[in-house]
């Protein structure tokens, strides 16, 4: 047996090296929001470039009537068409601009918001670190904030009123300041705003989601293997190759599926825990080149052909339960076509090991939405086995209404994910829970839609899942990919 042994790499993780080497990247592109000061509220981005290419992006939503940073987060190392699909995404209308307009639109909006005793949000403890420090060395940039003068609340929930408006009352004084119930009708009633038994959407004043709390990651990975050992060491050779990051040829799938089943499962297995180990706790600077990026997304989808429900599936759940920054490096936006096929093939009988994941605390929300679809696959695949998933999914939707509010094992995007692929899977059956489920406010209506929506939809056979929705075959499974990233 061939050994190939590997130091683990000593690296930052990615807030360590936003807090301690972001501020050392060049400055590139800037942009805000077209309409910025007409609506009072948009997107101001910064972008850092790295040698070998990417770009790390900071995304900062600002409040320049009242409330300062609403909300920001980060990327690190993406290619350009994923920063343009990202904003493609996001349907954000931007210009560009200078970056000291970016640094005096944030730091302007967020001093603005403290006369009012409003911090920015928790995300710009870590995202502040993507701007220069706000010194003299900035040009100070003189803008208006505010609407006619004054500090606006535009409140989208009722729970967004009761926090800010005690501030505004207490430390700018009655009268001082304004607010108002929508950014679209200022005259829509609060109580309208989620009226889930209104079915005229013209009429109703269901203009946003409601928002319930987000699941935060806090899984403790445990210690992955340091050294590697492989039957066949040119298969890491060959996954590791740039002409190979994005999906493999007919060519090279045929050559590793020849392979003896039992030997290759291993060696997949074995590739799966370690290249984890490598990345679990960040992306190291070293791998901008994207030597890594892919062999990952290879290793699932080819386990699917000779993996087992033992082993191989726990390998791929411990894949699913890494953090965003792994997902981004290692799948892009390439997650569900990697996971829920292979999810379908390996855990067909195994519903008690996924829904052992739905349960558990700590893994990025993402990977367990995944989950679902898989398990409807298996129902418009296997009619039969309709009464066993169907009390499956009965299990996830008792589970979410008795702890979505409590957001540690499911939040309120699991709960809409969930209602979106049992309309897939037309289960009428499960009316009662998924009203209980609605019952919660807890439910991202943003991602599902509204109650009245889905109760119509799920009768619908129109809105029925299809069975090519998951692509089975590997090599079909590999150029649907190529389609894709040919595309960008």
């Amino acid at each position: 047996m061939a050994k190939k042994k590997q130091k683990k790499q000593q690296f930052l993780s990615p807030e360590q090296f936003v807090k301690q080497r972001a501020r050392s990247l060049e400055i590139g592109t800037c942009y805000v929001s077209k309409d910025l000061v007409a609506s009072g509220e948009g997107h101001v981005i910064v972008t850092r470039k790295h040698t070998g290419g990417k770009v790390s992006v900071a995304f900062y939503l600002v409040d320049i009537w009242c409330l300062g940073v609403k909300d920001s987060f980060y990327r690190l190392r993406m290619d350009d068409f994923e920063f343009e699909g990202m904003i493609g995404a996001y349907r954000i209308d931007l210009r560009e601009c200078s970056y000291d307009e970016a640094h005096n639109w944030i730091y302007g909006a967020i001093a603005y918001a403290e006369e009012a005793g409003i911090e920015p949000d928790k995300s710009f403890d870590i995202t502040q670190y993507m701007l220069e420090e706000d010194d003299d060395n900035i040009p100070l940039i003189e803008y208006e904030y505010g609407k006619d003068g004054k500090h606006t609340l535009v409140a989208h929930s009722s729970f967004e009123a009761s926090r800010y408006l005690p501030l505004l009352e207490k430390n700018l004084g009655e009268g001082n300041y304004d607010y108002i119930l929508s950014a679209l009708d200022p005259n829509i009633d609060d109580e309208d705003f989620y009226d889930d038994e209104d079915d005229d959407e013209e009429d109703s004043g269901w203009l946003f989601k409601k928002y319930g709390p987000n699941m935060p990651y806090s899984y403790h990975h445990p210690d992955y293997p340091k050294e590697l050992t492989l039957y066949y060491p040119w298969i890491q050779d060959e996954l590791s190759k740039p002409e190979n990051a994005l999906y493999l040829k007919d060519e090279l799938t045929d050559r590793i599926l020849a392979l003896p089943y039992d030997a290759l499962r291993q060696d997949l297995e074995n590739l799966i825990m370690y290249h984890i180990g490598l990345t679990c706790d960040g992306i190291p600077d070293e791998y901008d080149d994207g030597q890594y990026n892919g062999l990952l997304s290879s290793c699932v989808a080819l386990i699917a052909e000779v993996g087992n429900s033992d082993t191989s599936l726990d390998c791929v759940l411990e894949v699913m339960r890494q953090s965003v920054e792994f997902f981004d490096y290692h799948f892009g936006d390439s997650q569900h076509e990697m996971f829920v096929p292979t999810l379908y093939k390996l855990a067909g009988h195994r519903l008690d090991k996924l829904m052992a994941f739905v349960k558990e605390e700590g893994p990025y929300w993402l990977p367990k939405a995944e989950v679902f679809p898989s398990v409807v696959q298996m129902v418009l695949r296997h009619p039969e086995r309709r009464d066993e998933i169907i009390e499956w999914f009965r299990e996830v939707l008792n589970f979410c209404v008795e702890h979505v509010a409590e957001a540690r094992a499911v939040d309120s995007t699991i709960a809409a994910s969930v209602i979106c692929d049992l309309v897939d899977s037309q289960a009428v059956e499960l009316l009662p829970e998924i009203n209980a489920l609605f019952d919660t406010d807890m439910v991202d209506l943003g991602h599902c839609g509204r109650r009245s929506s889905v109760l119509d939809d799920i009768g619908n056979p129109d809105f029925a899942g299809r069975l090519d929705d998951c692509i089975l075959d590997i090599h079909e499974r590999f150029d649907d990919l190529r389609h894709k990233f040919d595309r960008k």
